[in-house]
């Protein structure tokens, strides 16, 4: 009797043994499942962007925002084929006749923007169809070529009047008018008004979405394979400086220097430029760069006209090509939405006064909350096309792309501040109804 009772009790420590070494095992093979999948992952991670000027913070940015902007960009109406192709990413159509050559003329004044557009202020000509999808366009300066061009470009911003305008030949030619300011400044130093010219010209060429030649200063573009879903924070960012602008332009229709000197009272603006004390270490106006606003985290982007889709260098290059948060003025809130990434840019108009919006930005600066303003580089770009500080200009390349994809049926703009206009386009200052006007 004792004999099985030691069996059982043997048994039962058998038992007891053999269940203990079962579970180390099946412990065991967790953990080596756990480090084989951990290593798995790291392995097969993609590699980050090897720029030692950022740092990789894991962040996301929802859907929904994405969403809601691709629903208020194909809510665009009135778009050439030329703007569905550059808002929408609308395929380009093939082109008819391949061995048509288009032969563009900019009236008059064509010397007057080739530093810009065909010299890009580097003192040289550039091809300007290197980086274009169609390349069939010569470009002429030559008057005499009044008869032969294709198109006629004319640069609304230097046209002294209607006696600066050729006689027409060709009913059948497209004029087309240019102009990359905002409508309160569409002539220099003339006296014309817009309605003198109804009747002229066929197309637009503006930087607005609707233009028939659509050349706005820069664009927003969704990555459809973001491969790296992780965000850039800058690192040349300094904690000492904190918002910077720069302008030669001491003026202003919106009144933004007032709103800067409103901002210095509740924090520290560095102005370069013209406008500023900082002159000499920024005096190249729009030929040359500016590294000195490089180290700050905020850019006010000031336009110089509270006019809808006027956003220009201020904003693509001065702020978004510099990592910097741009701080805007200028464009209502719709159209910034609909332009920019979601998340990228702080309005004045979100704020009740200078003062909230200086304590706003000095308690991002103290916060990690502003690398908020940075996720959306996952999921978009931006691209510079204007031409200033040696960036690529399509000015030319978009006329081609028009040329060879646009409906070319002829239509006339006989009414074109019913287009472009101050009353149309444009809304009132930051300060409306206080003492300045």
């Amino acid at each position: 009797m004792v004999s099985r009772q030691r069996v059982i009790f043997r048994s039962k420590e058998n038992v007891t043994m053999v269940a203990a070494i079962f579970q180390r095992n099946k412990l065991f093979l967790v953990l080596v499942v756990f480090l084989f999948l951990i290593t798995f992952f790291i392995l097969t991670e993609p590699n980050p962007p090897q720029d030692e000027s950022v740092e990789l913070i894991s962040l996301g940015i929802e859907n929904s925002k994405i969403q809601q902007w691709w629903m208020r960009r194909n809510a665009s109406k009135n778009l050439s084929k030329l703007g569905e192709i550059l808002f929408l990413e609308a395929a380009e159509p093939a082109v008819k006749d391949s061995n048509k050559r288009y032969q563009i003329l900019v009236w008059k004044y064509g010397p007057t923007i080739e530093n810009r557009h065909l010299k890009q202020f580097s003192g040289q000509r550039i091809d300007p169809f290197e980086y274009c999808s169609v390349k069939n366009c010569d470009i002429t300066y030559n008057d005499s070529d009044t008869k032969s061009a294709d198109i006629v470009i004319f640069h609304l911003h230097r046209i002294t009047g209607l006696a600066d305008m050729p006689a027409r030949s060709d009913p059948k030619q497209i004029w087309a008018f240019l102009t990359d300011e905002s409508p309160f400044h569409t002539f220099m130093g003339s006296k014309n008004k817009l309605k003198e010219f109804n009747g002229l010209f066929n197309w637009s060429m503006t930087y607005r979405m609707d233009s028939d030649i659509p050349v706005p200063y820069g664009r927003t573009v969704f990555r459809k394979d973001p491969a790296y879903l992780q965000v850039a924070q800058p690192m040349g960012k300094r904690k000492d400086v904190l918002v910077a602008v720069l302008g030669s332009n001491c003026g202003g229709q919106n009144h933004r220097w007032k709103y800067v000197s409103e901002l210095q009272k509740y924090l520290k603006v560095d102005i370069y430029g013209g406008c500023g004390t900082l002159k000499k270490q920024c005096p190249g106006h729009f030929g040359t760069d500016c590294p000195a606003i490089n180290d700050y985290l905020f850019y006010l982007s000031f336009e110089n006209s509270n006019c809808d889709e006027y956003i220009t260098e201020k904003l693509w290059w001065n702020a978004y090509q510099k990592n910097s948060i741009p701080v805007v003025m200028g464009s209502t809130q719709a159209t910034y939405k609909k332009l920019l990434p979601p998340d990228s840019y702080i309005n004045v108009d979100d704020y009740a006064s200078p003062q909230v919006l200086a304590n706003y930005l000095l308690w991002l600066n103290e916060t990690a909350e502003y690398t908020n303003y940075y996720r959306w580089k996952n999921y978009f770009e931006i691209r510079n096309e204007h031409g200033y500080f040696q960036s690529k200009s399509y000015h030319y390349c978009r006329i081609c792309q028009a040329m060879n994809y646009n409906d070319k049926s002829m239509k006339v703009y006989n009414n074109l501040e019913s287009f472009w206009s101050t009353k149309k386009d444009c809304h009132p200052a930051w300060d409306e109804g206080q003492d300045e006007k």
